[in-house]
């Protein structure tokens, strides 16, 4: 979300945008160990990701290592592997085998590192169910955005901004 770091920037906010190794085939515990070894201070910020990325950064927040942050913006977002729809345009379940922890999401100790979650998902991805990421929200008691004829929300979708998510962060002062 290229968009959303310049505004951020703009803001006079330090952006960090790091290529998760091997993003081909997320791993949970590659991802953790990348994040923590680069000096990133995760404490009260803002931690935002998108579709594998929005998972990585709820295995963030089930980490140890991670500290309590701000806010965490999950765009695309997915519960579990098993009901999504990842053998739809080429990709396979099997990639995605390394990504959730085997005895699932804790969704109290996500919800324990965040001040904030906020959802945003549209109704009508390939990938993604809504319902997944409704479930979520609804779990942790947190705020969703469902964006009309969205797709998976992102750049080949059409989607090159998100001004539901800035908007909504102004809004309830999470910026």
């Amino acid at each position: 979300m290229p968009w959303l770091k310049t505004e951020l920037k703009g803001r006079g906010y330090d952006v960090w945008v790091p290529e998760l190794p091997g993003n081909e085939t997320p791993n949970r515990q590659i991802y953790n160990d990348f994040l923590f070894s680069k000096g990133w201070d995760f404490a009260n910020n803002l931690v935002v990701g998108h579709s594998s990325g929005a998972v990585a950064v709820m295995n963030l927040l089930q980490d140890e290592r991670c500290p309590p942050i701000k806010t965490a913006v999950l765009v695309s977002v997915w519960a579990n592997t098993a009901k999504a729809n990842l053998n739809h345009g080429g990709l396979t379940r099997e990639r995605f085998k390394d990504l959730f922890p085997q005895d699932g999401l804790n969704l109290g100790m996500i919800k324990s590192k965040a001040n904030h979650l906020l959802f945003i998902h549209s109704d009508n991805d390939p990938y993604c169910p809504l319902e997944q990421a409704e479930w979520l929200a609804k779990q942790t008691s947190s705020q969703i955005i469902v964006v009309s004829g969205g797709d998976h929300l992102n750049y080949k979708a059409g989607f090159s901004e998100l001004p539901q998510l800035t908007k909504t962060l102004d809004k309830n002062g999470w910026l």
